[in-house]
């Protein structure tokens, strides 16, 4: 039985937005999200986010005061389980593109396959009557292409401070990983490309298959496990031939276990930075507020979202903000940085005295990355070399492709 809910056609606003997967929550866990509504956009970071105090006056904030209380909050010691909230917005300094830019998004580039409307890519029944749309776009969106931003290695920043619980991610690039972040701090809500598999036997598909026909060549990948044939006994087997699929949540399909079986944890946050994302998205936008009452959060995002979105300008605090302000503190709860989520990052780095540390983070984690690709490159270059003599002294196609196949494995790629 399939948990998605309301219209396929609904606009996607993240890099990846699959649809409401409630099913998975209990009654205490759901959260209906209602609070999002679209802002306009803002081209400087000269406010930010004014508040409401518990005494019912306007508070308004500087940029970096709000940034300057975090800092505070971490360098005091107050925050030792700090939670992030990740989305789209934390990638794009990365070369991905968006989805929806006018002439360069990637579902305008894919109007040339003939869509029904636009999201149908990540659309499982659709995925399986036409795959090839998806794989067109994989050649773009696979995350072997990119490098991390600043962003990104904040985290592994805050992660060698030990003062990182989690980081919830929408994005499916995997670059929080090839930042340094050990995969056991990442949830990735949507999933991502690390790992694919059959749709209808199951099995695991090695990450080479998936690169060099999926990726490099925007081929259709089809499982080549042997099952055992159908209607026949005895031990006859045959190649499963059925769909590939990277592990990432299409519109139909339930988010991973890990999502759900770490939620708990956000009642022990005790700091919450939301950044790069619309907050529009169910379940992943009710996060926001599965942490305790009086834990701080602030946005970095080019425009308020969610609960941080500004008062009515008629000044009365309206029901949705009020519910947000802490019982046991007269300072404000919510805080809200305007701007591109690599700048703030820096800001923020900088009054935690952390900048010299941050630039040495990066440095080394952009030089073990090239490196990483120049070997890769230089052994794939290799195995393409061997492939080709392989083909040249064996006729039989299938034959060589196996061939092909053993000597990648052997040489671990």
């Amino acid at each position: 039985m399939s948990n998605r809910t309301g219209d396929t056609k609904q606009p996607l606003v993240e890099f990846h937005e699959p649809r409401n997967d409630d099913e998975g929550l209990s009654n205490e866990d759901r959260s209906d999200g209602s609070s999002s509504h679209s802002s306009s956009f803002h081209d400087t970071n000269t406010k930010v986010h004014p508040h409401m105090n518990t005494e019912d006056k306007v508070e308004e904030h500087t940029p970096n005061s709000a940034l300057e209380r975090v800092s505070n909050l971490i360098t005091s010691g107050q925050a030792k389980k700090i939670i992030l909230l990740l989305g789209a917005g934390i990638s794009t300094s990365a070369g991905i593109p968006d989805f929806r830019s006018p002439k360069t998004g990637l579902y305008h580039n894919l109007q040339k396959l003939n869509l029904p409307f636009p999201e149908a890519v990540f659309e499982l029944g659709f995925f399986r009557k036409r795959p090839e749309p998806f794989w067109e776009l994989a050649k773009e969106i696979y995350p072997g292409k990119f490098h991390p931003t600043p962003t990104h290695y904040f985290l592994t920043l805050l992660h060698q401070h030990k003062v990182l619980k989690r980081a919830f991610t929408q994005n499916i690039d995997t670059l929080e990983t090839l930042a340094g972040l050990p995969e056991n701090m990442i949830v990735e809500a949507h999933g991502s490309f690390a790992r694919s598999h059959c749709l209808e036997c199951r099995a695991e598909v090695d990450r080479e298959k998936i690169l060099r026909a999926g990726v490099r060549r925007g081929e259709v990948v089809r499982c080549d496990n042997l099952v055992k044939s159908k209607g026949k006994k005895g031990k006859d087997k045959t190649v499963c031939g059925g769909l590939v699929k990277p592990d990432i949540v299409f519109f139909g399909e339930n988010l991973p276990d890990r999502f759900f079986n770490l939620l708990p944890e956000l009642k022990q946050c005790d700091l919450l930075l939301v950044i790069g994302t619309s907050l529009q998205v169910q379940p992943f936008a009710s996060l926001v507020d599965r942490v305790p009452s009086d834990c701080p959060r602030l946005l970095i995002n080019r425009e308020p979202v969610g609960p941080f979105e500004l008062p009515s300008s008629s000044g009365v605090l309206p029901d949705s903000l009020k519910k947000i302000l802490s019982p046991k503190s007269k300072d404000q709860r919510d805080m809200y940085w305007e701007g591109d989520a690599d700048q703030g990052i820096y800001e923020l780095v900088e009054h935690l005295g952390w900048s010299e540390e941050f630039e040495e983070v990066m440095g080394k984690g952009k030089k073990d990355l090239e490196k990483r690709y120049k070997d890769a490159e230089k052994l794939e270059g290799k195995v393409d070399q061997d492939v080709r003599a392989v083909k040249e002294i064996v006729d039989d196609r299938d034959e060589a492709e196996e061939l092909e196949e053993a000597i990648r494995r052997q040489l671990k790629l």
